[in-house]
């Protein structure tokens, strides 16, 4: 039978006292549950995998400032959570094109689209002549040398702007431009902008 008659009158007798291998007593807080602080803590997860159970106030995780290595296993990582807040990633790329001439038209910088959730390129023909005219459509391409055009031609005046959106998804895109009249001079402001 329990002798709880030590707990009553000796409360201090019943401690347990929990040393590492180095000797050096592990840290509690002011309840006493147990605090872990270390430069170089590692874990390794058993080989059914690991759980952690957070407290209902959540669990935070301070990384170092080389920044958090999480490795996934073979099969992949799953997470899964009533309320779950992610926060995305984005792309935003801008380019100007000055004193464009050329009728023929040009293609601009391509872009893998592969892996970009939703995306769009929006042009500005930021132009100073008021007669500065450019015309440009979405090209889009499975290998990044045969181009197929998606959206437009759009001609584009002085000081407006045209968004191009692909309804075909395909690997790769970019937007092809040239100026109406060789005479005017064209300044094209493109933008790509995505979500990850």
């Amino acid at each position: 039978m329990a002798n709880f008659k030590i707990f009553q009158d000796n409360p201090d007798q019943a401690k347990v006292k929990i040393f590492g291998s180095n000797n050096a007593a592990l840290n509690t807080d002011s309840s006493g549950n147990l605090t872990i602080t270390s430069t170089g803590l590692a874990i390794t997860a058993p080989t059914n995998g690991l759980t952690v159970t957070a407290p209902a106030s959540g669990l935070a995780i301070t990384p170092p400032t080389g920044g958090l290595a999480i490795t996934p296993p073979t099969g992949g990582l799953l997470i899964t959570s009533a309320g779950l807040a992610m926060i995305s990633a984005t792309t935003d790329v801008s380019a100007t094109r000055a004193n464009i001439t050329n009728t023929a038209g040009s293609g601009d910088t391509t872009y893998t689209v592969l892996g970009v959730e939703t995306w769009t390129f929006g042009v500005v023909n930021a132009s100073l002549a008021a007669n500065a005219q450019a015309l440009v459509k979405m090209q889009i391409s499975p290998d990044g040398t045969n181009w197929l055009d998606e959206a437009g031609p759009v001609t584009i005046n002085q000081n407006s702007l045209t968004t191009l959106v692909s309804s075909i998804f395909l690997k790769y895109a970019r937007v092809y431009y040239s100026a109406v009249n060789a005479a005017s001079a064209v300044t094209l402001n493109i933008f790509f902008q995505g979500e990850l």
